[in-house]
């Protein structure tokens, strides 16, 4: 079977030229390197992002830090350890 290629022309080329010059800086402005993505990029954070995970996280601490007292409790309250034989 044979192959095919799109005849540009000079305006193709144009469209094609600028076309990968958006795609590259995209790429450098949003995208870093990453081996273990399928794409082989990640999306960059940046500030924003970091204070949001950051908040999330603090959240997130104080939500299972208030569930531990109250299982803590519950367990200080109404269970007792078995002894062995």
């Amino acid at each position: 079977m044979a192959e095919y290629q799109l005849k540009t022309g000079k305006i193709g080329q144009k469209v094609v030229d600028g076309y990968k010059k958006v795609e590259e800086k995209f790429t450098d402005t949003f995208l870093e390197k990453d081996e273990s993505s399928p794409s082989g990029y990640t999306l960059k954070t940046g500030k924003t992002a970091e204070k949001v995970v950051g908040t999330y996280h603090r959240i997130e601490d104080g939500v299972v830090g208030t569930y531990k007292k109250i299982e803590d409790a519950f367990v200080d309250k109404f269970l007792e350890e078995k002894k062995q034989d």
